[in-house]
Order: structure tokens, then C-alpha cells, then sequence
């Protein structure tokens, strides 16, 4: 004869983490792998149709508390006017120092719009978590999760 306990267990309804967490893990996985490449398919594209030239970092923004440093980058697009880039990536230390050359890439129709080129952080970050995601949620729904 079956134990209470037993009847109970057998009767029991799995939560929603129990019935979902490989669905959410393949899920979320998918999703960042697809962001990174977003990323990456962006970056390249903008390179490509962009005007490579070398400017020149003049200043370190940043500094203040754990953020780190961000370079202000001075270019000149093919007119020899002058512009400013303002990275948005902070590293401590810096990742630049003041004076060095830099490789600017802009767009032709709109110069101020500048970049460093890929941003490969974002990129593998984004990508090798959602492979990491992804093939734990199908290791969760082949093996486990049955």
C-alpha cells in the first residue's frame, strides 16, 4: 500500500520552473546569440560603407568613482572639418592614452556619426553567453527534462 507521502508525489503538478526552465534557458540563449550577431552584422555594415581616417585622442572623460575612463577622439572628415567622438566605453585604465592615433571610421553623409569600429566586447560577450544559454537548454530538454 502506498504512503500519503507517496500518493502525494505522484499527484504532484511540476511548477512553472520545473515545466520551463529549458524552454527559457534555449530561449534566452537564442535571443542574446541573435543580439550579438545583430551587433556584429551592424558594426560590420557600418564600417563598410563608412570613410576610414586617424584621429587623435585629446582627452580622458570619466574618471570619477568605478567608471573608468572614456577617450574623446579628434577627426577630420574629408572637407578637413574638424569633429569630436565621445566613446561610450569606459575602462580602467584607460584604454587610451592622451595623444595616441586612433583609427575613426565615419559616414560620408553625416561625418559626425563616428565609430572605433567593432565593438568586439559586446559582440563575444552576447554571443558566447547565448551559446552557453542555448546548449544548456538543450542539454535541459534532451536529458533532463523528458
Amino acid at each position: 500500500m502506498e504512503s500519503l507521502k507517496e500518493r502525494l508525489e505522484k499527484n504532484r503538478k511540476p511548477n512553472f520552473w520545473e515545466k520551463n526552465l529549458a524552454k527559457v534557458f534555449s530561449y534566452l540563449g537564442l535571443f542574446l546569440l541573435l543580439l550579438g550577431l545583430g551587433i556584429a552584422s551592424y558594426d560590420y555594415y557600418f564600417v563598410r560603407k563608412s570613410i576610414k581616417t586617424i584621429g587623435e585622442v585629446i582627452r580622458l572623460d570619466g574618471g570619477g568613482g568605478k567608471l573608468g575612463y572614456a577617450p574623446v577622439i579628434e577627426y577630420f572628415d574629408e572637407n578637413q572639418e574638424s569633429h569630436l567622438f565621445f566613446s561610450a566605453v569606459f575602462s580602467r585604465p584607460p584604454a587610451y592614452a592622451v595623444g595616441e592615433k586612433v583609427s575613426v571610421y565615419y559616414q560620408s553623409e553625416n561625418p559626425k556619426e563616428a565609430s572605433l569600429g567593432y565593438s568586439w566586447l559586446a559582440i563575444l560577450v552576447l554571443a558566447g553567453i547565448g551559446i552557453v544559454f542555448s546548449f544548456f537548454g538543450i542539454l535541459f530538454q534532451k536529458f533532463l527534462f523528458k
